[in-house]
C-alpha cells in the first residue's frame, strides 16, 4: 500500500468549480461595497437641506446645494466657505434624471444650484433621481424640498406636481 498525498484531479476540479461559483455571485456585492446606498444619499441631502436652510433662516448667511448631474455629485457650499468641503459623489447605482426648481425645467448638463437665502427664503425644488438597483430594475424617486422649513421629502417614482 502506497501512501498517496495528495488531491486527484476530480477533488481539484470540484474545489475550483465551487470557489468560482462563490466568486461569481458574490462579486457584483464587492463591487460596490464602498459606495454610499440610496438611502444614505437621501438622509445626507435631507440634513443638508434642513442645515442650510437654518443657516439662511437663523444666522442669516446664504448657502447652496449644488448639484451636478453629468458628474453625478452634490455639495452642500456657503457663499463664504472658500474651505468647503469637496463635492459628495451620489454612486453609481443612482443618477439624476431631472431637476425643478420653481416649476421650470433646468438642463441637465449644466451645473445647478439651489440657493438658501438670507432670511429662510428657499425656491421650492424637486430632483428626480433614478436607482438602476440591485436586481437591475430601476426605481424612479423624487426629492422634495420644501420651501417654508427646507426639509426634503423622499417620494416614489416622479412626481412632478402634488395632487
Amino acid at each position: 500500500m502506497k501512501n498517496n498525498r495528495g488531491f486527484t484531479l476530480v477533488e481539484l476540479s470540484v474545489v475550483l468549480f465551487l470557489l468560482g461559483l462563490i466568486l461569481w455571485i458574490a462579486a457584483p456585492r464587492f463591487a460596490t461595497l464602498g459606495e454610499p446606498g440610496r438611502d444614505s444619499v437621501f438622509r445626507a441631502m435631507a440634513m443638508g437641506s434642513e442645515t442650510a436652510y437654518d443657516l439662511a433662516l437663523f444666522e442669516k448667511r446664504e448657502s447652496r446645494l449644488v448639484l451636478d448631474p453629468e458628474e453625478g455629485t452634490y455639495q452642500f457650499r456657503g457663499t463664504e466657505d472658500k474651505d468647503a468641503p469637496g463635492a459628495k459623489p451620489l454612486g453609481s447605482r443612482l443618477k439624476i434624471t431631472g431637476i425643478r426648481i420653481d416649476g421650470a425645467d433646468r438642463p441637465l448638463d449644466l451645473v445647478t444650484e439651489i440657493r438658501y437665502l438670507p432670511g429662510g427664503r428657499v425656491s421650492a425644488a424637486r430632483i428626480f433621481i433614478r436607482d438602476s438597483g440591485d436586481e437591475g430594475k430601476p426605481t424612479d424617486w423624487t426629492l422634495r424640498i420644501n420651501p417654508f422649513d427646507g426639509s426634503v421629502d423622499v417620494l416614489e417614482g416622479t412626481v412632478v406636481q402634488d395632487a
